[in-house]
């Protein structure tokens, strides 16, 4: 009996040391006993940005047209009109040679060009709003935890706990320390962390 009784001793005083180690875990073992692990995904944000989207050309070319313009001119004509005269004598200081001149005129159409403004293109830029829909494909990470620890009380080897939501729902899969009364194990940790619980 002395034996049995030994080795029952043994036994209590190792659950005690488990037991202490377990609520009051060592300073090196506190970082071995969580993981962090980060789930991203990718947001789509649209922005604007100016781009030259073309540009508008203006441009003057000559072109010649014929035009034909009446204008009244005036001139003068010379006609010579001989008028026979009788019986009137001449002196002979009245013959010899003689000219006479008589200046005629007439109008010379000038024709001058000058510019003159026709009229007057306004260009003008208005900004005009406009709403554009955009798709894109955006990537994100989703988390799925596998139990594979056989300890008693707990979820048995090769179940799958449920994909990590961005939410943080699932809370009635995982048992609390209080309602199980046992510690938790590192991935009890890592899955509370990735549900964001």
């Amino acid at each position: 009996m002395d034996r049995d009784e030994e080795r029952a001793g043994r036994r209590e005083h190792g659950r005690e040391d488990l037991r202490e180690e377990r609520e009051h875990p060592k300073e090196g073992f506190r970082d071995e006993e969580e993981l962090r692990v980060q789930r991203t995904e990718e947001e789509l944000r649209a922005g604007t940005r100016e781009r030259e989207a073309g540009e508008v050309r203006v441009r003057k070319d000559v072109r010649t047209d014929r035009e034909q313009v009446r204008v009244p001119t005036r001139h003068e004509e010379v006609s010579v009109e001989r008028v026979p005269v009788e019986g009137r004598e001449a002196s002979e200081a009245e013959i010899g040679e003689d000219e006479v001149t008589m200046p005629v005129t007439e109008d010379e159409v000038v024709v001058e060009k000058r510019p003159v403004v026709k009229e007057e293109l306004k260009i003008r830029k208005d900004v005009v709003q406009d709403e554009e829909v955009v798709e894109e494909d955006v990537r994100r990470e989703e988390v799925d935890v596998e139990d594979a620890t056989t300890t008693r009380g707990r979820r048995g080897a090769g179940e799958t706990a449920q994909s990590a939501q961005p939410e943080g729902r699932a809370d009635e899969e995982r048992p609390a320390r209080e309602e199980t009364g046992r510690d938790e194990g590192v991935l009890d940790k890592a899955k509370r962390k990735l549900q964001g619980q």
